[in-house]
This record gives C-alpha cells, sequence and structure tokens, in this order.
C-alpha cells in the first residue's frame, strides 16, 4: 500500500466529499475535468476544488474489520495527515 495519495473535493469549499486519486497529477486533471463540468451547469465553484496530499496509515486488521463493518468511519482510521497542495479555480 502507498503511503500517500491524493484528493479533491467534489463540492468546492467543502471537505465532507472528496473523490481520491493514486497521483497529483492524476488528482489535477480529475479535479479540473470535474470544475469545468460544474461550471456548465451553472454551479456555485466561486470557492474553486483544493486538491489535498493524504498520507495514509499503516492499518491495522482491528482497523481493516471497523471499515468493513463502518465504511463512514474509514477516514478517521486509514488517513493520518491532509495537506493542501493545490486548488481549481477560475484564476487557474
Amino acid at each position: 500500500m502507498p503511503n500517500e495519495i491524493f484528493a479533491f473535493q467534489v463540492v468546492p469549499g467543502t471537505d465532507e466529499i472528496l473523490a481520491f486519486t493514486e497521483t497529483l497529477g492524476m488528482a489535477q486533471q480529475e479535479a479540473s475535468e470535474h470544475f469545468d463540468g460544474l461550471r456548465q451547469i451553472s454551479a456555485n465553484v466561486d470557492a474553486g476544488i483544493a486538491i489535498y496530499k493524504v498520507g495514509l496509515r499503516d492499518p491495522t486488521l482491528s482497523d481493516f474489520v471497523t471499515v468493513l463493518n463502518d465504511p463512514e468511519d474509514m477516514s478517521a482510521r486509514l488517513i493520518e495527515t491532509m495537506e493542501r497542495v493545490a486548488l481549481i479555480s477560475r484564476a487557474r
């Protein structure tokens, strides 16, 4: 399992729902396409879409069992750090 992955906001300006990718390049491409799609449907994208580098924990067997039984607990069990590394916005 890699030590880090990348994520971007699905809803601009909020970290409640994130989409995850394996590389920064993939995150930038997918976030840009998502941003353009939102703009085409006149969604509010003024906040931009943040991209994060996500440091992963080394999960224990207990972590896997917890995540499988309660997927909502996934972030707390698997994510160790999250650092904003880019922003997709109109000014790009």
